[in-house]
């Protein structure tokens, strides 16, 4: 049976830090995961896009100093926070996995240079399997429209990455958006 294989379920957006810290305080489970877009002027015209991990509460990772959410925080646009589901105990490795297919996935689809991310944008030497669920601020249901230059409409909703060890080579099968059938 595949190892890798990872449900996260994405709930925003948020606009502020604080928005995430009542969300996690008024949440019992522990989110790993987030997602920022924003610009780093008024006048910019394209949007910047960073995917972050942290083993402590997502809204302290983003208050560290130096942290990229500064870079944008004027003219930030969203923040989703992201947790794994299906993973009792999400370790780092696992997070930082699942930080990095989703890195490589949104560096290729806008662009490396519109991601903040500096390093982690290269596809992992192992076969990773993501499914993303975009889930209200609330939680209380799941979106089903977002604007376009949301993560949540960039992001695929599934990501198949099959890494062939033997010649170092590698597939990526996606769907972009779900659709409800019934």
């Amino acid at each position: 049976m595949e190892s890798n294989v990872y449900l996260i379920r994405w709930y925003g957006p948020f606009k502020t830090r604080k928005d995430v810290k009542d969300f996690e305080a008024k949440h019992r489970f522990k989110c790993s995961l987030y997602l920022l877009h924003g610009k780093l002027s008024a006048r910019e015209r394209r949007e910047k896009y960073y995917c972050g991990m942290s083993t402590r509460e997502i809204y302290k990772r983003l208050s560290d100093k130096g942290h990229h959410i500064e870079e944008i925080e004027e003219n930030l646009n969203s923040i989703y926070v992201g947790c794994i589901s299906n993973v009792r105990r999400s370790s780092t490795d696992k997070i930082l996995l699942t930080e990095n297919i989703i890195t490589a996935v949104l560096a290729e689809d806008v662009g490396d240079n519109q991601i903040l991310n500096k390093i982690n944008k290269k596809y992992p030497a192992t076969n990773v399997y993501v499914i993303n669920e975009w889930w209200r601020n609330d939680g209380s249901r799941v979106w089903e429209r977002q604007r376009c230059n949301a993560p949540s409409h960039i992001v695929p909703d599934v990501i198949s990455y099959r890494y062939d060890e033997t010649d170092g080579c590698y597939s990526i099968h996606r769907c972009q958006k779900l659709k409800k059938y019934v």
